[in-house]
């Protein structure tokens, strides 16, 4: 008689987990304060919410459509295997790179993400454009008849942004199979480096190689910038400086000190990424780095008297 399957046995056999939380990254759990639903918002299934223990994700209700990954300010949510470097690298191999979908196998792409709805999050489509300069497809073809086809007003949305973003950008979105330009792996290795020598697609490889050299997320003490920002600022650090201005300008968070602040440097404490440090000299007010903003707005949240102030373009802004 076979003795039945124990639940290791059973979990192997599962779809793997769609999401997990990194409860020291979620600005909720780490600043009471912090009323943040951005997630719970956003998820079409309701499988995220908040209750005892904090924040949870339903996986059985969970279709991985990423949408709440796109908005999370901290990169608190985390989907196993999902490696931007590793994603960025495989797409870099090919002259023409196409990025597809994991739950549409039968679709043409060169490397694929668990689901499209990533790039909705704006930072992950500029960096796309920033590292392929001379283009890349998305393959949105099988997304009309997915359960997860909502998704496509979002990620058209942040594609619609980078005309302002990265003007003259090489990113297409393709919903018609026609217009797919998809080239089966054919080169050998001396082809494919002869290839890149002879052609300016070269640069996706070359901003990869760049990318990672030091792909570890950026640490301050405990405070951590997320890994899209962390690759981002390599990548726009790579670019021409107009462009850079542009990138930064609309889309990280501006922090503003406003008479009412008391340098009490409880902002500085509360800011989870490093971007608000205390000054050099005793009375002064504390000193804001824009580019490690990601608009989280706990410093507002967390400071009594009102004497801090978050804008930015990337995420809806916190107000009492």
């Amino acid at each position: 008689m076979i003795a039945p399957l124990g639940g290791y046995a059973l979990k192997a056999l599962a779809r793997e987990t769609a999401i997990t939380v990194d409860r020291s990254r979620c600005v909720r759990h780490r600043c009471t304060a912090n009323p943040c639903t951005r997630c719970m918002d956003i998820c079409p299934t309701g499988s995220v919410s908040w209750g005892q223990g904090g924040l949870h994700i339903d996986t059985g209700a969970c279709t991985q459509c990423l949408a709440c990954l796109s908005v999370c300010p901290t990169g608190a949510l985390v989907s196993p295997g999902l490696s931007l470097p590793r994603l960025l690298s495989e797409l870099a191999d090919h002259p023409l790179p196409v990025l597809g979908c994991k739950e549409q196998p039968d679709t043409d792409a060169h490397a694929r993400l668990p689901c499209l709805g990533y790039l909705a999050h704006p930072e992950v489509m500029v960096l796309c454009a920033l590292v392929f300069p001379d283009g890349l497809h998305v393959n949105l073809t099988a997304c009309d008849g997915c359960s997860n086809g909502h998704i496509l007003d979002r990620v058209g949305a942040a594609h619609g942004r980078l005309k302002d973003l990265v003007p003259g950008h090489a990113v297409k979105l393709i919903r018609n199979r026609e217009k797919l330009e998809f080239q089966a792996p054919s080169l050998s290795r001396r082809q494919f480096f002869t290839f890149f020598r002879e052609r300016s697609t070269y640069a996706a490889a070359a901003m990869v190689g760049h990318l990672q050299d030091d792909a570890e997320q950026q640490s301050y003490g405990n405070k951590q910038v997320p890994a899209v920002r962390a690759l981002l600022l390599k990548a726009i650090a790579a670019s021409p400086a107009a462009k850079s201005r542009t990138i930064g300008d609309q889309l990280f968070g501006k922090i503003t000190f406003t008479s009412d602040c008391t340098r009490s440097k409880r902002c500085v404490g509360v800011c989870p990424t490093g971007a608000i440090r205390s000054a050099e000299a005793d009375g002064n007010h504390p000193v804001a780095d824009p580019s490690l903003c990601v608009s989280c707005n706990s410093c507002q949240a967390f400071c009594r008297n009102g004497g801090v102030l978050i804008s930015g373009n990337n995420q809806t802004v916190y107000s009492e």
